[in-house]
């Protein structure tokens, strides 16, 4: 890739997780990198599919980090310990990705949920639910990966606030302390199935 594409991708993400996608125009975006919005339009035909390469392209990066955890030769319930670690540090390291999912679940633009649902997210989401089935096999593994993955993302969506909470202390924010609490619920639920596959 080229480096004013990526500079362009980079910059998009920025703006789109500040501004939300209908608080950030073509221009604005051109401006930001310091081209011509002719310039940009050579690279991308309209915010759309600046904004989708743009998403795809920080997701890309991620994905292939949480991706391996899932596939490892290793028990279900160490496999979910690293995917759920990984997951948190992600969570950490990203705060413009994360922006710009609330933006999104904020907006409900339905389009744009669904793009990401079914072109960015599905293939780890599914990889997800295989795992929980082998693990819980009687529970619903839609259900029950969506509240993992809720689990996970609520503790930085909430900091802004929780942090002047009582009881707040800095570790609270650390991705391997979130990630110790997420398996310990879950270990509670999982039960003789999570320590049968340890």
């Amino acid at each position: 890739m080229n480096t004013t594409k990526s500079t362009i991708l980079r910059v998009a993400i920025q703006l789109f997780s500040e501004h939300g996608y209908n608080g950030v125009s073509m221009r604005n975006i051109a401006d930001a990198v310091k081209i011509s919005a002719p310039a940009l339009y050579n690279h991308f035909s309209d915010k759309k599919s600046l904004y989708e390469a743009a998403v795809a392209h920080n997701f890309e990066a991620k994905a292939k980090l949480l991706k391996p955890t899932l596939m490892l030769s290793q028990p279900p319930a160490v496999r979910l310990q690293q995917f759920i670690e990984c997951l948190c540090r992600q969570m950490s390291e990203d705060a413009e990705f994360r922006r710009l999912i609330q933006w999104e679940l904020l907006n409900e633009d339905q389009q744009r949920l669904r793009y990401l649902a079914q072109d960015l997210f599905t293939p780890l989401f599914s990889g997800l639910m295989d795992l929980l089935k082998e693990l819980k096999p009687e529970a619903d593994p839609h259900l029950l990966a969506v509240i993992i993955i809720g689990m996970i993302h609520k503790p930085y969506e909430m900091n802004p606030l929780s942090r002047f909470l009582p009881g707040s202390q800095p570790a609270h924010r650390d991705p391997d302390q979130i990630a110790r609490q997420v398996m310990n619920i879950l270990s509670c639920f999982l039960g003789e199935n999570n320590e049968n596959n340890a």
